[in-house]
Protein backbone atom coordinates (compact mmCIF):
# COMPACT_ATOMS: atom_id res chain seq x y z
CA UNK A 1 0.00 0.00 0.00
CA UNK A 2 0.84 3.69 -0.61
CA UNK A 3 -0.36 4.82 2.76
CA UNK A 4 -1.55 3.22 6.11
CA UNK A 5 -3.24 4.95 8.84
CA UNK A 6 -3.12 3.93 12.38
CA UNK A 7 -5.63 5.85 14.59
CA UNK A 8 -8.94 6.42 15.90
CA UNK A 9 -12.40 6.48 14.50
CA UNK A 10 -15.00 8.81 15.76
CA UNK A 11 -18.30 10.04 15.35
CA UNK A 12 -17.66 13.93 14.63
CA UNK A 13 -20.02 16.58 15.73
CA UNK A 14 -19.48 19.46 14.04
CA UNK A 15 -20.53 22.94 14.91
CA UNK A 16 -20.10 25.15 12.16
CA UNK A 17 -19.25 29.27 12.36
CA UNK A 18 -21.92 30.17 10.54
CA UNK A 19 -24.57 28.16 12.80
CA UNK A 20 -22.40 29.67 16.26
CA UNK A 21 -23.24 33.18 15.18
CA UNK A 22 -20.67 34.79 17.37
CA UNK A 23 -22.04 33.03 20.79
CA UNK A 24 -19.15 32.81 23.35
CA UNK A 25 -20.62 28.55 23.66
CA UNK A 26 -17.54 26.89 25.63
CA UNK A 27 -18.38 28.98 28.64
CA UNK A 28 -21.74 28.24 27.85
CA UNK A 29 -20.77 24.58 27.68
CA UNK A 30 -18.51 25.28 30.98
CA UNK A 31 -21.60 26.77 33.17
CA UNK A 32 -24.18 23.40 31.75
CA UNK A 33 -21.93 20.79 32.17
CA UNK A 34 -19.39 22.06 35.31
CA UNK A 35 -16.90 20.73 34.04
CA UNK A 36 -13.42 21.42 35.77
CA UNK A 37 -10.80 23.30 34.84
CA UNK A 38 -12.69 25.54 32.23
CA UNK A 39 -12.50 24.45 28.89
CA UNK A 40 -9.78 25.91 26.84
CA UNK A 41 -9.72 27.38 23.04
CA UNK A 42 -7.89 25.03 20.82
CA UNK A 43 -7.71 22.09 23.21
CA UNK A 44 -8.70 18.75 23.48
CA UNK A 45 -10.04 17.49 26.69
CA UNK A 46 -10.61 13.80 27.01
CA UNK A 47 -14.45 12.98 29.09
CA UNK A 48 -16.76 10.46 29.94
CA UNK A 49 -19.50 9.42 28.18
CA UNK A 50 -22.18 11.96 30.62
CA UNK A 51 -20.31 15.05 29.82
CA UNK A 52 -20.22 14.73 26.10
CA UNK A 53 -24.11 13.74 26.35
CA UNK A 54 -24.47 17.40 28.54
CA UNK A 55 -22.49 19.21 26.20
CA UNK A 56 -24.58 18.24 23.15
CA UNK A 57 -27.68 18.70 25.63
CA UNK A 58 -26.65 22.60 25.88
CA UNK A 59 -26.19 22.91 22.47
CA UNK A 60 -29.74 22.10 21.37
CA UNK A 61 -30.95 24.35 24.23
CA UNK A 62 -28.85 27.23 22.89
CA UNK A 63 -30.70 25.89 18.79
CA UNK A 64 -26.94 25.33 17.46
CA UNK A 65 -26.92 22.57 14.63
CA UNK A 66 -24.41 19.59 14.44
CA UNK A 67 -22.94 18.32 11.52
CA UNK A 68 -22.70 14.60 11.92
CA UNK A 69 -19.12 13.13 10.28
CA UNK A 70 -17.08 10.09 10.61
CA UNK A 71 -13.18 11.39 12.25
CA UNK A 72 -10.34 10.98 13.98
CA UNK A 73 -7.31 12.49 13.17
CA UNK A 74 -5.59 9.78 10.64
CA UNK A 75 -8.81 9.05 9.36
CA UNK A 76 -9.15 12.71 8.54
CA UNK A 77 -5.64 12.36 6.60
CA UNK A 78 -6.68 9.74 4.55
CA UNK A 79 -10.03 10.67 3.84
CA UNK A 80 -8.27 13.84 2.40
CA UNK A 81 -5.81 11.75 0.43
CA UNK A 82 -8.54 9.64 -0.96
CA UNK A 83 -10.40 12.77 -2.18
CA UNK A 84 -7.24 14.00 -3.74
CA UNK A 85 -7.39 11.90 -7.21
CA UNK A 86 -3.63 10.21 -7.54
CA UNK A 87 -5.00 6.40 -7.50
CA UNK A 88 -3.41 5.82 -3.88
CA UNK A 89 -3.50 2.56 -2.59
CA UNK A 90 -4.86 3.58 1.41
CA UNK A 91 -5.55 1.07 4.53
CA UNK A 92 -6.50 1.90 8.18
CA UNK A 93 -5.85 0.13 11.25
CA UNK A 94 -8.27 0.78 14.07
CA UNK A 95 -11.15 -0.49 16.07
CA UNK A 96 -14.63 0.44 14.41
CA UNK A 97 -17.44 1.00 17.63
CA UNK A 98 -20.96 0.86 16.64
CA UNK A 99 -22.33 4.26 15.88
CA UNK A 100 -25.28 6.13 17.36
CA UNK A 101 -26.22 7.48 14.13
CA UNK A 102 -27.25 4.88 10.77
CA UNK A 103 -25.81 7.75 7.96
CA UNK A 104 -22.37 7.91 9.63
CA UNK A 105 -21.24 4.29 9.44
CA UNK A 106 -17.71 3.71 9.98
CA UNK A 107 -17.31 0.54 7.53
CA UNK A 108 -19.22 1.90 5.06
CA UNK A 109 -17.40 5.13 5.32
CA UNK A 110 -14.27 3.40 4.69
CA UNK A 111 -15.66 1.23 2.06
CA UNK A 112 -16.90 4.19 0.22
CA UNK A 113 -13.72 6.06 0.27
CA UNK A 114 -11.75 2.47 -1.14
CA UNK A 115 -10.01 2.82 2.14
CA UNK A 116 -8.82 -1.01 2.88
CA UNK A 117 -10.30 -1.52 6.45
CA UNK A 118 -9.28 -5.66 6.37
CA UNK A 119 -7.17 -4.16 9.88
CA UNK A 120 -10.30 -2.14 11.21
CA UNK A 121 -11.42 -4.15 14.40
CA UNK A 122 -15.49 -4.16 14.54
CA UNK A 123 -16.23 -3.98 18.06
CA UNK A 124 -20.57 -3.59 17.51
CA UNK A 125 -20.78 -4.35 21.51
CA UNK A 126 -19.22 -1.09 22.20
CA UNK A 127 -20.36 2.84 21.50
CA UNK A 128 -17.73 4.34 18.55
CA UNK A 129 -15.52 7.28 20.06
CA UNK A 130 -17.35 10.41 20.12
CA UNK A 131 -15.94 13.67 19.56
CA UNK A 132 -17.79 16.75 19.96
CA UNK A 133 -15.94 20.09 17.83
CA UNK A 134 -17.17 23.77 19.25
CA UNK A 135 -15.88 26.92 17.35
CA UNK A 136 -15.13 29.36 19.24
CA UNK A 137 -13.11 32.47 18.88
CA UNK A 138 -11.87 31.12 15.48
CA UNK A 139 -10.23 28.04 17.46
CA UNK A 140 -11.63 24.27 17.60
CA UNK A 141 -12.19 23.07 20.78
CA UNK A 142 -12.91 18.79 21.59
CA UNK A 143 -14.62 17.26 23.93
CA UNK A 144 -13.90 13.42 23.30
CA UNK A 145 -15.06 10.28 24.69
CA UNK A 146 -12.66 7.33 24.11
CA UNK A 147 -15.45 4.45 23.27
CA UNK A 148 -14.11 1.73 21.21
CA UNK A 149 -11.35 3.05 20.60
CA UNK A 150 -9.62 1.94 23.92
CA UNK A 151 -9.88 -1.70 22.21
CA UNK A 152 -6.73 -0.40 20.09
CA UNK A 153 -4.29 -2.43 22.71
CA UNK A 154 -5.62 -4.94 22.71
CA UNK A 155 -5.95 -5.18 18.98
CA UNK A 156 -2.75 -4.86 17.95
CA UNK A 157 -1.61 -7.42 20.61
CA UNK A 158 -3.55 -10.01 19.24
CA UNK A 159 -3.10 -9.88 15.27
CA UNK A 160 0.54 -8.37 15.48
CA UNK A 161 1.94 -9.81 13.08
CA UNK A 162 -0.54 -9.15 10.53
CA UNK A 163 -0.41 -5.81 11.47
CA UNK A 164 3.05 -5.10 11.41
CA UNK A 165 3.70 -7.30 7.80
CA UNK A 166 1.08 -4.87 6.46
CA UNK A 167 2.73 -1.70 7.83
CA UNK A 168 6.37 -2.79 7.00
CA UNK A 169 4.91 -3.33 3.39
CA UNK A 170 3.67 -0.15 2.89
CA UNK A 171 5.56 3.24 1.66
CA UNK A 172 4.35 5.70 4.47
CA UNK A 173 2.51 4.92 7.90
CA UNK A 174 1.23 7.57 9.52
CA UNK A 175 0.33 7.13 13.74
CA UNK A 176 -2.05 9.56 15.88
CA UNK A 177 -2.88 9.58 18.62
CA UNK A 178 -5.19 7.05 20.84
CA UNK A 179 -6.46 8.22 23.89
CA UNK A 180 -5.87 4.84 25.44
CA UNK A 181 -3.68 4.30 28.37
CA UNK A 182 -2.52 1.22 26.82
CA UNK A 183 -2.14 2.85 23.21
CA UNK A 184 0.93 4.45 23.30
CA UNK A 185 2.94 1.02 24.68
CA UNK A 186 1.60 -1.22 22.07
CA UNK A 187 1.86 1.28 19.04
CA UNK A 188 5.40 1.70 20.04
CA UNK A 189 6.20 -1.98 20.31
CA UNK A 190 4.50 -2.09 16.52
CA UNK A 191 6.58 0.62 15.22
CA UNK A 192 10.06 -0.65 16.68
CA UNK A 193 9.02 -3.87 14.62
CA UNK A 194 7.80 -1.99 10.98
CA UNK A 195 11.58 -0.13 11.79
CA UNK A 196 13.46 -3.14 12.38
CA UNK A 197 11.35 -5.06 9.15
CA UNK A 198 11.71 -1.92 6.93
CA UNK A 199 13.69 0.13 7.23
CA UNK A 200 12.70 1.90 4.24
CA UNK A 201 8.79 2.18 4.81
CA UNK A 202 8.52 6.11 5.70
CA UNK A 203 6.88 6.72 9.13
CA UNK A 204 5.15 10.31 10.07
CA UNK A 205 3.31 10.55 13.54
CA UNK A 206 1.28 13.29 14.88
CA UNK A 207 0.98 12.82 18.28
CA UNK A 208 -2.11 15.97 18.55
CA UNK A 209 -2.72 17.55 21.43
CA UNK A 210 -3.18 15.24 24.40
CA UNK A 211 0.31 13.50 23.60
CA UNK A 212 2.25 16.66 23.58
CA UNK A 213 1.50 18.40 26.54
CA UNK A 214 1.57 14.88 28.95
CA UNK A 215 3.70 12.73 26.18
CA UNK A 216 4.85 9.39 27.74
CA UNK A 217 7.79 7.72 27.51
CA UNK A 218 6.21 5.67 24.82
CA UNK A 219 5.14 8.60 22.80
CA UNK A 220 8.65 10.35 23.56
CA UNK A 221 10.40 7.25 22.08
CA UNK A 222 7.95 6.98 19.05
CA UNK A 223 8.40 11.11 18.28
CA UNK A 224 11.87 10.26 18.39
CA UNK A 225 11.94 7.45 16.28
CA UNK A 226 9.80 9.00 13.40
CA UNK A 227 11.21 9.87 10.13
CA UNK A 228 8.58 12.92 10.23
CA UNK A 229 6.72 14.78 13.19
CA UNK A 230 3.37 16.94 12.15
CA UNK A 231 3.43 19.18 14.69
CA UNK A 232 1.59 22.82 15.64
CA UNK A 233 2.91 25.80 16.91
CA UNK A 234 2.14 24.49 20.34
CA UNK A 235 2.83 20.98 20.51
CA UNK A 236 5.92 21.78 19.05
CA UNK A 237 6.91 24.06 21.89
CA UNK A 238 5.80 21.03 24.48
CA UNK A 239 7.47 18.03 22.99
CA UNK A 240 10.78 19.84 21.54
CA UNK A 241 12.34 20.33 24.90
CA UNK A 242 11.74 16.66 25.72
CA UNK A 243 13.70 15.37 22.41
CA UNK A 244 16.94 16.51 22.33
CA UNK A 245 19.19 15.63 19.38
CA UNK A 246 15.91 14.89 17.51
CA UNK A 247 17.08 13.35 14.10
CA UNK A 248 13.89 13.20 12.17
CA UNK A 249 12.02 15.99 10.42
CA UNK A 250 9.84 18.42 12.59
CA UNK A 251 6.87 20.05 10.20
CA UNK A 252 5.69 22.39 12.37
CA UNK A 253 2.37 24.48 11.39
CA UNK A 254 1.90 27.92 12.71
CA UNK A 255 -0.69 30.42 11.91
CA UNK A 256 1.13 32.62 9.29
CA UNK A 257 3.76 29.60 8.32
CA UNK A 258 4.62 26.34 7.93
CA UNK A 259 8.70 25.55 9.37
CA UNK A 260 10.46 22.13 8.15
CA UNK A 261 12.93 21.58 10.81
CA UNK A 262 16.27 19.56 10.51
CA UNK A 263 19.36 18.82 12.49
CA UNK A 264 20.85 22.14 11.75
CA UNK A 265 18.12 23.91 9.38
CA UNK A 266 15.22 25.59 9.07
CA UNK A 267 12.66 25.73 6.01
CA UNK A 268 10.09 28.19 5.84
CA UNK A 269 6.97 28.40 3.74
CA UNK A 270 4.68 31.33 4.13
CA UNK A 271 0.66 32.34 3.96
CA UNK A 272 -1.82 34.79 4.80
CA UNK A 273 -4.30 33.78 7.39
CA UNK A 274 -7.67 33.30 6.81
CA UNK A 275 -9.65 36.08 9.19
CA UNK A 276 -11.99 34.87 11.50
CA UNK A 277 -15.08 35.63 9.50
CA UNK A 278 -13.18 33.06 6.27
CA UNK A 279 -13.32 30.05 8.66
CA UNK A 280 -15.98 27.92 8.87
CA UNK A 281 -14.78 25.30 10.53
CA UNK A 282 -11.40 24.40 11.50
CA UNK A 283 -12.07 20.83 12.76
CA UNK A 284 -9.94 18.18 10.84
CA UNK A 285 -7.85 21.24 8.94
CA UNK A 286 -4.34 20.23 10.74
CA UNK A 287 -5.12 16.56 9.23
CA UNK A 288 -6.28 18.14 5.96
CA UNK A 289 -2.49 19.88 5.66
CA UNK A 290 -0.78 16.20 6.88
CA UNK A 291 -2.68 14.70 3.56
CA UNK A 292 -0.69 17.13 1.37
CA UNK A 293 2.32 15.86 3.07
CA UNK A 294 1.24 12.20 3.22
CA UNK A 295 0.75 12.74 -0.53
CA UNK A 296 4.36 13.92 -1.45
CA UNK A 297 5.96 11.59 0.46
CA UNK A 298 4.41 8.52 -1.28
CA UNK A 299 5.58 9.97 -4.44
CA UNK A 300 9.14 10.94 -3.58
CA UNK A 301 10.54 12.08 -0.03
CA UNK A 302 12.43 15.18 -2.29
CA UNK A 303 8.52 16.50 -2.90
CA UNK A 304 8.12 17.65 0.82
CA UNK A 305 8.34 21.27 -0.22
CA UNK A 306 5.63 20.62 -2.57
CA UNK A 307 3.67 18.82 -0.15
CA UNK A 308 3.88 21.28 2.41
CA UNK A 309 2.62 23.92 0.06
CA UNK A 310 -0.32 21.37 -1.07
CA UNK A 311 -1.29 21.34 2.40
CA UNK A 312 -1.70 24.70 3.01
CA UNK A 313 -3.80 25.27 0.30
CA UNK A 314 -5.78 22.26 1.18
CA UNK A 315 -5.93 23.53 4.78
CA UNK A 316 -7.07 27.00 3.90
CA UNK A 317 -10.16 25.53 1.38
CA UNK A 318 -11.13 22.98 3.92
CA UNK A 319 -11.43 25.92 6.61
CA UNK A 320 -14.31 27.80 4.67
CA UNK A 321 -16.18 24.78 4.96
CA UNK A 322 -17.78 22.25 7.77
CA UNK A 323 -16.83 18.93 7.75
CA UNK A 324 -15.61 17.09 5.15
CA UNK A 325 -18.28 19.34 2.37
CA UNK A 326 -15.47 20.85 0.19
CA UNK A 327 -13.49 17.94 -0.34
CA UNK A 328 -14.78 17.41 -3.34
CA UNK A 329 -12.24 20.48 -4.69
CA UNK A 330 -9.18 18.60 -3.59
CA UNK A 331 -8.68 17.23 -6.88
CA UNK A 332 -8.57 20.80 -8.75
CA UNK A 333 -6.36 21.97 -6.47
CA UNK A 334 -3.87 19.36 -6.21
CA UNK A 335 -3.14 20.13 -9.62
CA UNK A 336 0.59 20.41 -10.53
CA UNK A 337 1.62 20.65 -6.59
CA UNK A 338 3.29 17.38 -6.87
CA UNK A 339 4.75 17.23 -10.58
CA UNK A 340 7.69 18.45 -9.91
CA UNK A 341 10.65 17.58 -6.89
CA UNK A 342 11.46 20.94 -5.04
CA UNK A 343 15.02 21.09 -3.26
CA UNK A 344 15.64 19.24 -0.63
CA UNK A 345 18.12 20.90 1.93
Amino acid sequence: MDVVGVGALNLDLITGASAVGGSPLLARIDAYTGLRPPLESGSERLVEEPAVRAALECLRAEGVPLTPELGGSAFNALHALARLGRGLRLGYVSVAGSSPLEAVDPLAVLDGLGIDRSLVLPDPERLCGICLSVHDGGERTLLTHTGANTGIAGHVRRNFEEIAGTLAGARVVHVTSFLDPDGGAALRRLLDAVRERSPRTIVTFDPGHAWSTAPSDDVLAMAAASDYLLLNEREFTDLAPLLPGLRGTAVVKYPDRVEVRRPGSVERWTHRPLRDGEIEDATGAGDVFAAGVLAALAANRALLGAGVRLGMALAAHKLRHVGARGHDGFRAITGDFLRHPSRVR
